[in-house]
């Protein structure tokens, strides 16, 4: 597939997505795994759709931040459910920063490539082991049997779960977006 949507550079930015822009040039983001934004301008992967729609753009830019940096989950146990929903997809832009993040998280190569076959990683936690089996029944069946609820919410507890819904929906959304405007990875991935 061929992307679909031209990168939008900074000076053919308006003002509100000039704003969104800036959100991701500055403060936290700049010490990701993965950069959003492109070497000569402009930003690469979901945020340069979101451009397209700047009140919707300051909404997911919103929540994007929110799944990062301020989810209870651990980082490894989000990275691992969002790998998951990666390899689900077949998202070659969500598995390119996805697997950056899940290294920086703490994942082997051996673990990130395992997911693809649905292999569990090494868990560290109850969390983790909690976070793999719940994102694999909401992928195979989108809900969760009363024991499968019962089993997550005793380790994760609601909010936990809650985030984890929530989490494995906003990265399949992502996906959606990924795929409709064929948003590819930069080209040295």
């Amino acid at each position: 597939m061929t992307e679909r949507l031209s990168r939008i550079a900074p000076e053919a930015m308006t003002p509100e997505q000039a704003e969104i822009y800036a959100r991701f040039t500055g403060g936290k983001r700049t010490k990701s795994s993965f950069s959003l934004v492109h070497p000569e301008g402009g930003l690469i992967g979901p945020p340069n759709a979101w451009l397209l729609s700047p009140p919707l753009g300051r909404v997911f830019e919103r929540i994007g931040w929110t799944m990062r940096y301020e989810l209870q989950l651990s980082d490894r146990a989000c990275e691992i459910a969002i790998l998951l929903v990666a390899f689900h997809r077949e998202s070659p832009f969500e598995l390119y920063a996805h697997r950056k993040a899940g290294r920086a998280a703490g994942l082997t190569d051996t673990e990130i490539e395992g997911l693809a076959t649905r292999t569990p990683p090494t868990f560290r936690s109850d969390e983790e082991r909690t976070v793999f089996t719940t994102t694999l029944a909401i992928l195979d069946h989108q809900n969760l049997d009363d024991a499968e609820y019962a089993a997550a919410t005793a380790t994760l507890g609601e909010r936990g779960l809650f985030e984890l819904v929530t989490l494995v929906g906003y990265y399949d959304q992502v996906a959606t977006q990924l795929a409709i405007f064929g948003v590819e990875p930069p080209g040295d991935a």
